[in-house]
C-alpha cells in the first residue's frame, strides 16, 4: 500500500530465551513487549491518517482544479483573440492565460492518474493479504508465515509498472501457484508492484500540486497586469 502497515504477521512478543534469567529479565521482556505493541499501534494509527489525508488531498486538488478550469474557459472572452500574424507582436497576456489553462488541465489529468494508481495499489494489497491468510490456513504451521523483507524500488520503472497494472493484466496468485509452491515468490513480486504504485501516487500528487500552484500564479499575473 501507500504506507506499509504493521500487521499481526510481525512478532508481537519477544522470544522466551530470558525465562530462566530471573525476575528482572522477565520484567524487561514484558516492558519490551509493551513497547513493541505501542509502536505497532502508533504505526497503524498514523498509517490510517496518512492514507486518509492523501486521498482527501488528491480529491481536493482535483475537484478545485476542475472548477478552476471551468472558470478559465468561461472567462476566455476577457482575453484577446488568438491570431497568428507573421511579424506581429507576441501577446504575453494571451500566452500566460493559455499556459495557466494547460497547467491546470494537466494537473487534473495527473490527479486522475493518482486516483487510479492508488486504487490499484489497494487492490493488489488486498489480494496479498487474502493470499497470506489462505497460505497460512492451508499450511497450518510456521512455514505459512512468509517473510517480508524491505523492497528496493529505486531502480524500477514507475511509469511502466503503472501502465502494466492499470491498463494490463495483473498476475494475481491462483490455485496453480499454490500447487507449484510459487506463492512466496509471487507475493514478493506483487509487493514490489504495490510499493511502486504507492510511491508513484505520492510523486504524481506532488506534481499535481506544483502544476496547480504554478497555473494559479500565472493566472493571477493576468489579473494584476
Amino acid at each position: 500500500m501507500t504506507s506499509d502497515k504493521i500487521t499481526t504477521e510481525m512478532p508481537t512478543k519477544f522470544p522466551d530465551d530470558c525465562n530462566d534469567l530471573g525476575d528482572s529479565s522477565l520484567m524487561e521482556k514484558e516492558e519490551l513487549n509493551e513497547k513493541l505493541m505501542e509502536y505497532i499501534n502508533r504505526n497503524n494509527f498514523w498509517t490510517d491518517k496518512t492514507i486518509n489525508q492523501l486521498g482527501y488531498s488528491i480529491n481536493l486538488f482535483t475537484t478545485v482544479g476542475i472548477g478552476f478550469l471551468g472558470y478559465l474557459v468561461t472567462n476566455r472572452d476577457k482575453f484577446p483573440p488568438l491570431e497568428f500574424i507573421s511579424g506581429g507582436d507576441i501577446n504575453c497576456l494571451l500566452i500566460t492565460y493559455f499556459t495557466a489553462t494547460f497547467l491546470i488541465f494537466f494537473s487534473i489529468i495527473i490527479g486522475f492518474a493518482s486516483v487510479l494508481s492508488r486504487l490499484f495499489d489497494f487492490r493488489i494489497t488486498r489480494h496479498i493479504s487474502l493470499t497470506r491468510k489462505r497460505f497460512l490456513s492451508r499450511t497450518k504451521s510456521r512455514k505459512g508465515l512468509i517473510n517480508s523483507p524491505i523492497i528496493d524500488i529505486s531502480k524500477e520503472k514507475y511509469c511502466r509498472s503503472f501502465w502494466k497494472n492499470v491498463f494490463g493484466k495483473i498476475e494475481f496468485i491462483d490455485e496453480s501457484d499454490f500447487k507449484n509452491n510459487k506463492v512466496p515468490d509471487k507475493i514478493e513480486q506483487l509487493r514490489k508492484e504495490s510499493k511502486i504504485l504507492g510511491a508513484l501516487t505520492w510523486e504524481m500528487h506532488r506534481c499535481q500540486i506544483a502544476l496547480f500552484i504554478i497555473g494559479t500564479f500565472l493566472y493571477g499575473l493576468t489579473i494584476f497586469r
